[in-house]
């Protein structure tokens, strides 16, 4: 039996919101300049620990959210292996119903092909 992508496409499209959140972070955008004074080095070199701090904490926020999405891809995987599985049951059932009313029908045709040429 086919997987239902339009379930699966509906999950993502549900959860696209948290993804696109999850994949742009908000950086400190100021460019580093040359600095000509002392001052400016020390405001610099400042500004340059931020943006290596923000960079550090969205890399583990993203490592965070990328053991997050593994586990729901595990379970999305587990649910399609079990759904699956129930569909192997129910087409195994299904095929075993059709031959019981093929033979049924095979019996039905005999005897009222017996009746018949009495």
């Amino acid at each position: 039996m086919p997987v239902p992508w339009i379930v699966v496409g509906g999950m993502v499209l549900s959860n696209l919101d948290k993804i696109m959140a999850a994949v742009k972070p908000a950086f400190t955008r100021k460019p580093i300049e040359a600095p000509p004074s002392q001052v400016e080095l020390v405001s610099q070199t400042t500004l340059l620990n931020q943006q290596i701090a923000e960079l550090q904490a969205a890399s583990l926020a993203n490592a965070e959210q990328i053991r997050g999405l593994a586990a729901q891809l595990k379970d999305v995987v587990a649910a399609l292996d079990q759904y699956s599985a129930a569909a192997a049951a129910h087409r195994i059932l299904t095929r075993r119903l059709s031959y019981a009313a093929l033979g049924l029908s095979i019996i039905a045709l005999t005897v009222v092909t017996v009746i018949a040429v009495r």
